[in-house]
């Protein structure tokens, strides 16, 4: 029996690694696998050459196709939702006493008396598709974000990352994702706003529904930790060879404050820390939402911040 070659990433803009520029905020890019991959590239794409602001101080430097069947192959999709993909799996009990307490104000129930259940089992309890539970309608006070998960009230139960088992189904064999790094000369403020942007046009253009969020066509690195996770899950070499992390511009910044490889990967590892709050109390956020929209200095900063690094498994 003939082995199944799989496919290689077609890289068309390899990573340009020289920062030219005394700032250099680099922005990872990638079409979710339901997008109309070319067309809402090319939209991207234009929305940055027809606006002056963004055409001179901002630059495509690394543009691959990632093949689906690579994709499943390595895994990609499961270890980049490492820890999503935890809780969707193992539901409750791997909320940290911030999280239950947390939960227990914003729903107003004792988190011991709360039916909370991982996306998987409410799937079987619901007996929904995938489709039909990532599709799934609550209103907006039956959600919340914590810790970089997604909890939803469904009537008497709560159902943790509901859109995880979607994510995974979507990412098939079949299924190629497109990715981009943008680079941007105006600092951590331009990316947002080059982001939404390129949604207005997406939706002038009819690729992207009024009603419907952006993160379901596209998603972009919205700080400089999720830089590196995004670098690590998505670039590549023509060969199918992982582009090295010192290659990734905040990556090498860490490596300049003298932080160590092991110490960057047990960061993305384990992403949730604590943080102070001033008065004697704390609060738990992951690194990414911690360091949302912050230049490089200043995300390092929040880090050295931390009082704590949670470790969950």
């Amino acid at each position: 029996m003939s082995k199944i070659q799989v496919r290689r990433p077609t890289v068309v803009v390899p990573l340009d690694t020289e920062c030219r520029t005394e700032v250099c905020q680099d922005v990872c890019v990638y079409l979710r696998p339901e997008a109309n991959g070319i067309h809402v590239e090319s939209t991207m794409m234009r929305t940055i050459q027809n606006t002056p602001h963004y055409h001179d101080n901002v630059k495509l430097v690394y543009l691959a196709n990632i093949p689906g069947d690579f994709i499943a192959k390595h895994r990609i999709i499961e270890q980049h939702y490492r820890l999503k993909l935890s809780f969707a799996k193992h539901g409750k009990r791997l909320f940290t006493s911030y999280m239950q307490r947390e939960f227990s104000r914003y729903f107003q129930i004792p988190f011991e008396q709360a039916h909370i259940l991982g996306s998987f089992e409410a799937m079987k309890r619901l007996h929904y598709s995938r489709e039909q539970l990532f599709d799934l309608w609550v209103p907006s006070k039956d959600i919340l974000h914590l810790n970089g998960q997604t909890i939803k009230r469904v009537g008497e139960m709560f159902i943790i990352n509901y859109d995880i088992p979607a994510i995974l189904q979507k990412n098939r064999t079949s299924t190629d994702i497109a990715v981009m790094i943008l680079r941007t000369k105006l600092g951590p403020e331009s990316i947002h706003s080059l982001m939404m942007d390129m949604v207005d046009r997406l939706k002038a253009d009819g690729l992207l529904q009024h009603s419907q969020a952006f993160t379901r066509v596209f998603h972009f690195s919205r700080s400089p930790f999720e830089q590196i996770l995004d670098g690590i899950g998505f670039l590549y070499n023509r060969d199918g060879s992982h582009i090295p992390l010192t290659e990734i511009q905040f990556y090498q910044f860490l490596l300049q404050q003298g932080m160590s490889n092991s110490e960057i990967l047990k960061i993305l590892h384990h992403p949730i820390f604590s943080f102070s709050r001033g008065n004697g109390d704390f609060i738990e956020q992951t690194v990414y939402a911690a360091s949302y929209g912050m230049d490089y200095k200043n995300a390092y900063e929040t880090l050295l911040s931390a009082k704590a690094q949670i470790l969950l498994d």
